[in-house]
């Protein structure tokens, strides 16, 4: 969870950001836009369940500009090893980091996430958020590839391809640009491999911050696979499991005597 002031933080830096690394033309669209839709922007999520990643009020905003850092210190990395950053401009890095996931706000006539109502799934799912089932169905980076064309913002094809597969192979459908069976269709920059590398960097850590939060010593540190079955060993119970046969206990009882 984020409080009042850091999400007011975040949305001040992302407005920032965006006025600074982009040409008038651009931030004369992008602005009012997000001027325009700024308290759902502000508020939105980045995910629908708490295991997630940022699946809080706010996270959106938190989990773009994560990725935009991680994006930024990637990007030395790869110079520092070498990478060949003559096939794309700063500018669309920092494009594509920005707004790879700005098709999670929905549709602009309908919010893309909605507080969940049922507390069984909150509660057993961690599902705080439920999808919007009156706007199309449309996958998360080309929903952000169509808003921005509908508002009138040109990317470029560097930024088109980076945001349609950052995803990664997390997406089947972008194993034609990852996995290219010869050298003339194989990506000709590795600025969507970056972005996916901040992407998912950003998520890991997220999701290390919520379960460090949510379980600071539910588990040591170093938990092996025998600590987890003795854990869950000890859950059952024949209360809660009146069909549990006898024998069955027995057998279980068995592994964990010394």
């Amino acid at each position: 969870m984020l409080s009042a002031e850091k999400i007011q933080a975040n949305w001040d830096r992302y407005i920032s950001v965006i006025g600074t690394c982009f040409s008038k033309e651009r931030t004369d669209i992008l602005l009012p836009f997000l001027d325009k839709y700024k308290e759902r922007m502000m508020m939105m999520p980045a995910s629908s369940k708490n295991w997630h990643h940022s699946a809080f009020a706010g996270g959106y905003t938190d989990h773009v500009l994560r990725v935009f850092d991680c994006a930024n210190k990637l990007y030395e990395t790869w110079i520092a090893m070498g990478g060949d950053v003559s096939t794309y401009t700063v500018e669309e890095m920092k494009f594509a980091a920005l707004f790879h996931d700005l098709g999670k706000m929905g549709q602009q006539e309908g919010e893309y996430y909605q507080p969940n109502d049922s507390q069984w799934h909150m509660d057993k799912l961690g599902q705080m958020y439920k999808f919007n089932t009156d706007i199309p169905a449309m996958k998360v980076p080309e929903r952000s590839l169509f808003i921005l064309q509908e508002i009138g913002c040109k990317v470029t094809q560097n930024e088109f391809i980076t945001i349609k597969i950052h995803d990664g192979l997390y997406d089947e459908s972008n194993k034609f640009y990852f996995m290219s069976g010869q050298k003339e269709t194989r990506l000709r920059t590795h600025l969507p491999l970056l972005m996916h590398q901040a992407d998912h960097m950003a998520a890991q850590i997220e999701f290390e911050l919520w379960n460090n939060s949510a379980n600071p010593s539910s588990k040591p540190a170093n938990a092996t696979k025998g600590d987890k079955t003795l854990r869950a060993a000890k859950k059952i119970k024949v209360e809660n499991n009146p069909k549990l046969a006898s024998a069955t206990l027995d057998v279980i009882d068995s592994f964990f005597k010394d």
